[in-house]
C-alpha cells in the first residue's frame, strides 16, 4: 500500500484514533478534529450493487446522505442497493462500516467500479481513507483519489460537483 500512497507524489499521514464503525460515531468523537480535517472533507465509503451483481465502491463527501439517484445515472444503471453484509465479508474481508477504498489494495478485482465525489476530488485539502482497521486512518489530498482509483479497479467515475 506505501507504494500506491508514495506513487501519488503528494504528502500523506497515517493518523490513529478511537475505534468507529459509523459516520455518526465519529460525529461524536469529533474525528474531523483528530484527525486534523474539516468535517465538510470527511469522507464515506458506500459499497453498492447493482441488480446483476456489479459492485461499486462510492467514496462520498462529509456526512450528508449521497445521492444514489446521481450514481445511478452516472454508472448507467436502473437500481442500486447496499451490497449485502455477507458480500462484504466475501469479496473484501470486512463488514459494514468498516469499508474503504484502501481495501482494494489487497482484493483488487473484487470490486468493479469506484464512483468519486467530484466535491471530494475538487480540493488539495485532505481526506481521511480507513486503512484495514476502526483504528487507523491515511490521510491524504482528495485530489489525489482519482490516481489512486485508477490504480485498484478499471473503472473509475466522478460524480458532477454541487
Amino acid at each position: 500500500m506505501r507504494e500506491h500512497l508514495d506513487g501519488l507524489g503528494t504528502n500523506w499521514r497515517v493518523v490513529q484514533h478511537p475505534p468507529l464503525d459509523t459516520i455518526d460515531q465519529g460525529m461524536e468523537l469529533d474525528i474531523a478534529d483528530l484527525l486534523g480535517l474539516s468535517v465538510g472533507n470527511l469522507s464515506k465509503f458506500l459499497l453498492l450493487e447493482d441488480a446483476g451483481g456489479l459492485l461499486i465502491l462510492l467514496v462520498a463527501q462529509g456526512i450528508r446522505r449521497p445521492d444514489l439517484r446521481q450514481v445511478r445515472e452516472v454508472v448507467g444503471c436502473r437500481r442500486l442497493h447496499m451490497a449485502p453484509a455477507a458480500t462484504l465479508r466475501q469479496r473484501l474481508d470486512t463488514m459494514p462500516g468498516r469499508v474503504s477504498l484502501l481495501d482494494l489494495v489487497d482484493y483488487r478485482g473484487q470490486v468493479d467500479t469506484v464512483v468519486l465525489d467530484g466535491n471530494l476530488v475538487a480540493t488539495d485539502q485532505q481526506t481521511a481513507l480507513p486503512l484495514g482497521s476502526d483504528e487507523v486512518s491515511v490521510c491524504l489530498p482528495g485530489s489525489c483519489l482519482p490516481d489512486l482509483a485508477r490504480k485498484l479497479v478499471s473503472q473509475v467515475l466522478i460524480l458532477p460537483e454541487s
